[in-house]
């Protein structure tokens, strides 16, 4: 019978000498002195009296944790509220650079301006400033992609208007120059360019000796492959499909201007930037953090930003 009686006697006295010490021990876990190492022991401990949410029962058990953060390379903007919390975030990683003197064009602030003209957008990487170099390179893909999708439409559009000179006119200008394109757009056919221009240049050289003027005209006027003759309404449809490739070609040309003008840019914000401090570091910092109230299940949650 005694035994069975001894450790119901055991927890008896144990809650009797906790329920009558309760009010003579500090409610909270005294920090360590300082130069002492970390604390031992494990993290769940016994705090009789503590501050608590008085709910049913008394708070006389108390489970203290440290706060836990899952950062990345930098350490926690700081010791979360509460005696539970848990932080974690993303932060920007911030490399320790050697400052850039500013003023004179020194070895480095000269290779970050090479890199900048190189490709915008490096120099500020290398300065740690990210979000310049990511809206440089960001810049500098569109302009490529816009470079590269005007010249496949100039591509394209050539190719329908040497179709329809083959179609409308029965002329190959595949392999023709630019002169030739624009000749055979300007005259509805291979007898008006002889008669409107090779006779007019025959006649400024030779308007006098008959025989010169005709030499001249049979040596330079247009016969074999070389002719064409236009159908109803193909010649203006040619124009215009000529006139839409160039345009594409002077929008591609200007995507390269602008492509230049992005380096420039790049490089002269990369050096203006240079001697500068890097930015601040930015983080997002969640919370969960008990509520001093009567109900022991009540939490806050915190959301802090720093830009």
């Amino acid at each position: 019978m005694r035994k069975w009686l001894r450790p119901w006697l055991a927890t008896a006295m144990l809650l009797a000498a906790l329920s009558g010490g309760g009010a003579s021990v500090a409610g909270a876990v005294a920090p360590p002195p300082v130069g002492a190492g970390p604390a031992a022991g494990p993290d769940a401990k016994f705090v009789p009296g503590a501050e608590a949410c008085r709910g049913p029962v008394a708070g006389t058990l108390a489970l203290v944790r440290p706060p836990v953060s899952f950062f990345s390379d930098v350490p926690p903007l700081g010791e979360p509220d509460g005696p539970l919390a848990f932080s974690f975030g993303r932060r920007a990683a911030q490399e320790q650079r050697e400052a850039v003197p500013s003023g004179a064009l020194g070895a480095e602030r000269a290779r970050i301006l090479l890199r900048s003209l190189t490709l915008p957008g490096w120099g500020q990487a290398t300065l740690g400033r990210h979000t310049s170099a990511v809206f440089f390179g960001l810049t500098e893909t569109a302009i490529w992609g816009t470079f590269v999708a005007f010249r496949i439409q100039v591509a394209m559009r050539e190719d329908s208007f040497l179709r329809t000179a083959a179609l409308h006119a029965g002329i190959d200008l595949g392999g023709r120059d630019e002169e030739w394109r624009r000749i055979v757009g300007d005259f509805s056919s291979s007898d008006e360019y002889n008669r409107l221009v090779v006779l007019r240049d025959a006649a400024n050289l030779y308007y006098f000796e008959s025989e010169a003027y005709w030499a001249y005209f049979e040596e330079h006027k247009l016969r074999g492959a070389d002719t064409w003759v236009w159908s109803d309404g193909g010649q203006l449809h040619y124009l215009e499909q000529r006139r839409n490739a160039q345009r594409s070609a002077q929008r591609a040309n200007t995507a390269l201007a602008m492509a230049v003008v992005n380096r420039i840019v790049s490089a002269l914000h990369a050096a203006r930037v240079a001697g500068r401090p890097a930015p601040a570091a930015r983080s997002w910092q969640f919370e969960v953090v008990p509520v001093a109230c009567e109900d022991a299940t009540a939490f806050q949650f915190r959301v802090h930003k720093r830009f």
